[in-house]
């Protein structure tokens, strides 16, 4: 069964639909949210959060628009959105100076305070490109669509959106090094 028969039926509050996505796309949900929260929490937590992914899918199947062609984009943003609120909240737990310490690691905290600057420079260099290499960059890396299915939503062709990916990359690393961060680990 097609992503588009699978969005009316969970539109129509069908269980088999649902449990037809969870088949589909439950490594898929593991693999982002294990990419993204491995680091702090245990494999049983994982699992938790890519069940909320399904739960929130399945809880917000009206907004889904009908037209999409595949869902994958779609979970791949509830996985990450879902996980990075799991780790916003892990982060906020009040923790003993002897249990940060633990938590963390050696080198960790230096590791975690230059991923962190890094990401925001990265948020904001991206945010400086000009559209639609900006579109392109977000839609690629972090929605992880397909470079075909790129080219088909913004009506262009699909080397031209490969030579933009290089492009914005390039930009990119470009913008970081200027800011003294590249190579830095």
């Amino acid at each position: 069964m097609g992503d588009k028969s699978l969005i009316r039926g969970i539109k129509k509050g069908e269980q088999k639909s649902l449990e037809m996505l969870i088949d589909k796309y439950y490594n898929y949900a593991f693999t982002i949210v294990y990419n993204i929260t491995a680091d702090f929490i245990e494999i049983e937590d994982i699992e938790e959060i890519c069940a909320d992914v399904f739960i929130s899918l399945w809880n917000n199947a009206h907004k889904i628009d009908p037209t999409y062609k595949e869902l994958k984009p779609y979970i791949a943003a509830i996985a990450r959105n879902v996980a990075k609120n799991r780790l916003k909240a892990i982060k906020n737990m009040n923790l003993s100076l002897d249990e940060e310490i633990i938590f963390i690691g050696n080198n960790e905290v230096e590791k975690k305070v230059l991923n962190d600057e890094l990401s925001q420079i990265l948020n904001e260099c991206v945010s400086n490109l000009e559209e639609p290499d900006k579109e392109i960059i977000i839609r690629y890396y972090f929605f992880y669509e397909k470079v075909k299915d790129i080219a088909e939503e913004l009506n262009i062709n699909e080397s031209t959106v490969k030579t933009k990916l290089f492009r914005s990359r390039e930009k990119l690393k470009n913008m970081v090094i200027e800011r003294g961060l590249y190579g830095e680990g």
